[in-house]
């Protein structure tokens, strides 16, 4: 099911996120909260891909932060991104990254086919910078941007094919892990479409991630704070890639979206 919300635009631009439920999560339920957040915000138009069926009837596995256990995952088939978005220009958004300022907005003006977020910080911790120990760098698939060209869906179909044959390229590119990432195939597609270079072209600035679990985010001033069992953290409003999962789905998490929503 694909859900739209009725804002229109005379120019056909909008933000995309797929939600794939799992046991211990509801992703469109966290979707339908970081969407309404990130179209105040940038005033766009967004579609919510919820149960298309793409490859995600099978589940891949990932570290849940909240817990320490390995959890199901619904993660594949965001290169479909390209043949399901409505839209001509389209930024596509995980549904845990909380868009609190229009800075994305400023990527429009300039030109590309297709346009990754190569750089991502966390509070933390320290992220490797490569796919492995002698593999090459990767990008951040929490974010991106594309229009709707050929070479954008050239682009698109070579991330469909590294999913279906992964572990052949997880072999090529030296992959230390293999357990299926978004952030490894969309590095290895544009490498091989780049003539086997890394580009340097990007979505300005770093993906923030908040690593850790937290026990509450507050905005003050026009501050974020972040608080876990230990430290808090005043940041700038600034967009945030939240990676607990439990947080997300807490109370404190609706009422600071609320709080944003209303004083922006």
């Amino acid at each position: 099911m694909i859900m739209k919300n009725s804002k229109k635009l005379e120019k056909s631009r909008g933000i995309v996120a797929f939600a794939y439920n799992v046991d211990t999560i509801d992703y469109v339920a966290i979707a339908k909260k970081t969407l309404t957040l990130a179209s105040q915000q940038l005033e766009l138009p967004y579609t919510l891909i919820t149960d298309k069926d793409l490859e995600n009837t099978h589940y891949t596995m990932r570290c849940d932060i909240d817990t320490g256990s390995f959890i199901k995952w619904r993660n594949v088939g965001r290169h479909h991104a390209y043949e399901l978005s409505p839209y001509d220009e389209t930024l596509v958004i995980d549904v845990d990254y909380l868009i609190l300022d229009n800075n994305l907005n400023k990527i429009f003006d300039i030109d590309w086919d297709y346009l990754l977020a190569r750089n991502s910080v966390a509070l933390t911790a320290t992220w490797p910078t490569t796919m492995g120990q002698n593999s090459l760098p990767y990008v951040w698939a929490t974010v991106f941007a594309f229009r709707k060209t050929p070479r954008a869906k050239l682009y698109f179909d070579l991330v469909g094919r590294i999913q279906r044959n992964y572990v052949y390229y997880c072999a090529l590119f030296n992959i230390d892990s293999r357990n299926y990432r978004n952030d490894y195939a969309f590095a290895i597609a544009d490498i091989v479409l780049n003539g086997y270079v890394v580009d340097k072209k990007s979505i300005p600035g770093s993906v923030i991630a908040i690593d850790q679990v937290i026990e509450s985010l507050d905005y003050v001033s026009g501050k974020v704070i972040v608080r876990d069992q230990n430290k808090s953290y005043v940041l700038p409003q600034t967009n945030l890639h939240i990676m607990s999962k439990a947080y997300l789905q807490s109370n404190n998490c609706k009422n600071f979206i609320d709080k944003i929503l209303n004083e922006s």
